[in-house]
């Protein structure tokens, strides 16, 4: 399965190099990082090479796959379409049903509360794949080894920072995960794995 996802990534990522690049760098990172922690690397694979499946769609076409719902929960936030209809897409064209796989590609956007090891994974691979340049990827990537829940609240407040240097008002979810991972990497909250 995995070798058709790629390929079906590969040919629709074609005109998009630096995004394909990315893909591949995210795979890779996350292929490690769930070997460090003992999870199924091929369903870590699945929702690494997948996750941005649906990126450069038109948001007509992406907002096809969501519910009334998720169009209205995220009106504010279209990037999340991208992520949600990706997951939707391999749900529903490639009967793939596992929610270790799919809760990681709904979630890499900006994380949430609560993230199961995939999540975790995914959403730190979609930063510490080594082809980023706007901050560290391997410093990121060596605290995942050792932290990875203090990994999570690093990306995290990359994509804050940066949305608020942009006058972008970070979502209410988002400000909730980041607090929450910040009582996590406390001792407040005791993660249960």
């Amino acid at each position: 399965m995995i070798e058709l996802l790629r390929q079906k990534v590969e040919e629709k990522l074609k005109h998009h190099p630096n995004r394909l690049l990315h893909v591949l760098g995210v795979y890779e990172t996350a292929l490690k990082l769930a070997k460090h922690y003992h999870l199924d690397e091929s369903k870590t694979g699945i929702s690494a090479i997948f996750h941005d499946y649906t990126k450069y769609d038109d948001l007509s076409d992406q907002i096809k796959w969501l519910s009334k719902d998720e169009i209205v929960a995220y009106k504010k936030y279209p990037v999340m379409y991208h992520a949600l209809s990706a997951a939707k897409v391999l749900e529903m064209e490639y009967g793939i049903r596992d929610q270790d796989i799919l809760e990681p590609i709904k979630s890499h956007v900006w994380g949430k509360k609560e993230m199961s090891m995939y999540e975790k994974v995914m959403f730190i691979s979609d930063y510490a794949e080594p082809n980023r340049t706007f901050f560290d990827p391997h410093e990121i990537y060596d605290l995942a080894l050792k932290n990875i829940d203090q990994a999570v609240l690093v990306c995290m407040k990359i994509t804050i920072d940066y949305l608020l240097k942009e006058n972008i008002a970070p979502s209410e979810e988002q400000l909730e995960a980041y607090q929450y991972y910040m009582e996590v990497t406390s001792g407040k909250i005791k993660q249960n794995y």
